[in-house]
């Protein structure tokens, strides 16, 4: 019993460790460039289709700029593909998505 011991406990401790590295790394904020937003129904809009996303957190939109910047949940992710897809549907086009670290 107590080889068993020695044996998992070490293994257990590698999977912890290496799970954390991986939540760690997963970049939380993401920025968005975008063309076509103008007003303040833009930015409802957006925040409304993002905030449906599970694995968003917060959604900032910032109209003289054209950028959203959209903050995930711990240990969540979304990608690029589904970005663009969501913003694409609601009318506007992606210029940049840019992960921040």
């Amino acid at each position: 019993m107590k080889k068993i011991k020695y044996i998992f406990i070490p293994i257990l401790l590698c999977l912890t460790f290496n799970s954390y590295a991986v939540e760690k790394d997963m970049p939380s904020e993401i920025h968005v460039s975008v063309k076509g937003l103008v007003c303040d129904f833009c930015a409802q809009s957006i925040s409304k289709v993002f905030y449906k996303e599970r694995s968003v957190e917060a959604v900032d939109v910032n109209l003289d700029k054209g950028m959203i910047t959209i903050d995930l949940k711990d240990g969540h992710t979304i990608d690029d593909a589904k970005i663009t897809k969501l913003i694409t549907n609601s009318g506007y086009n992606v210029e940049r998505i840019h992960r921040v670290e």
